[in-house]
């Protein structure tokens, strides 16, 4: 739901008391992280989208949208942001992940721009982890049995052992139940 105006720069209702002025300009949550990974060149400095593929990226990022490109990322790309007139660049330490699930139907829309700007990487059910997870914590003395059951219903949802096993993987792939659920 966020907007270039949230995202970046924009206009907001002067909250401060005994101003007389209505509105004030404020700094968004990606103009904030540019300005720490800027002021910490040698950190890497992460900044997770949750679900990107449900923005309107032209929306939230506007003429910015080619700064995140790995080639633009330097001040000599710098452009002037639409209500402060700034000049604004991505620094290089900036590592920006875009969540997604695959099974949302937003992804056909997702905007052409971004497919170009991001490398993607499928994460599919790896039920070990949650096994493993659960022996290092010693949360229960049966962590494969948590496993094992995940596992057994994957192969439920995929038809495993089914002539139309190909078939159903390709349908119900990313409708399995992984560590992360």
């Amino acid at each position: 739901s966020y907007s270039y105006e949230d995202f970046v720069e924009g206009f907001r209702p002067n909250t401060k008391k005994g101003s007389n002025e209505q509105y004030v300009l404020e700094k968004g949550i990606f103009w904030k992280v540019c300005e720490i990974a800027k002021r910490h060149p040698k950190k890497k400095i992460i900044l997770i989208i949750d679900e990107i593929n449900r923005g309107n990226i032209p929306k939230i990022l506007g003429e910015l949208i080619t700064l995140i490109e790995k080639d633009k990322r330097n001040p000599q790309n710098s452009l002037k942001l639409t209500y402060s007139k700034d000049s604004f660049f991505v620094p290089e330490n900036l590592i920006i992940i875009g969540t997604m699930n695959t099974a949302d139907k937003s992804l056909m829309q997702m905007d052409d721009a971004l497919k170009r700007r991001f490398v993607f990487e499928e994460l599919m059910p790896d039920t070990k982890l949650l096994e493993n997870q659960l022996r290092e914590e010693n949360k229960v003395a049966n962590a494969s049995d948590y496993s094992n059951i995940l596992k057994r219903i994957n192969e439920k949802i995929l038809g495993k052992g089914n002539e139309d096993e190909k078939e159903r993987m390709k349908q119900f792939r990313d409708r399995q139940i992984g560590h992360s659920y």
